[in-house]
């Protein structure tokens, strides 16, 4: 008699366990799914900076080589690479977060002379459609010297 009652009592118990078990399953997806859409975006800004990076190393081999550089163009391509996006180029060293407190020259436009020798400073920025309230920034400077 002890076991026909103890199998009464215990009769719900692999449901309510296959449950729990369904149940741990779908979180785990849940947070597969939501460790992919962080990598997507992860990707996404990566691809951003790298195409910033690309088109600031792009124009400075060019002013390396051409003592005239047409920022016009530039600039368009930049637009092309990164929708949105806005390119400064300043003939001085300074920051291009804090350009009020440094010393920067005005921003260049249009076909600029690069002197012999000349610092450059090229600011790129751009709002990620995802987070706009965060913008983002890439910047290089360098020393243009010619032989």
């Amino acid at each position: 008699m002890n076991y026909a009652a103890s199998a009464r009592r215990q009769s719900g118990s692999f449901i309510i366990e296959a449950l729990v078990s369904l149940l741990l399953f779908a979180v785990a997806l849940m947070g597969l799914l939501a460790l992919s859409a962080q990598g997507l975006n992860q990707v996404g800004q990566s691809k951003a900076r790298n195409d910033a990076s690309y088109a600031v190393g792009e124009l400075l081999s060019e002013m390396w080589v051409s003592s005239s550089v047409n920022l016009t163009n530039w600039s368009s391509r930049l637009q092309t690479a990164i929708p949105g996006a806005t390119g400064t180029v300043y003939l001085s060293t300074c920051d291009c977060v804090d350009t009020g407190t440094n010393v920067c020259s005005s921003a260049a436009s249009g076909t600029v002379t690069i002197a012999n020798p000349q610092a450059v400073t090229v600011c790129v920025a751009w709002t990620d459609r995802k987070d706009p309230d965060n913008p983002r920034r890439y910047q290089a400077s360098s020393m243009i010297t010619r032989n």
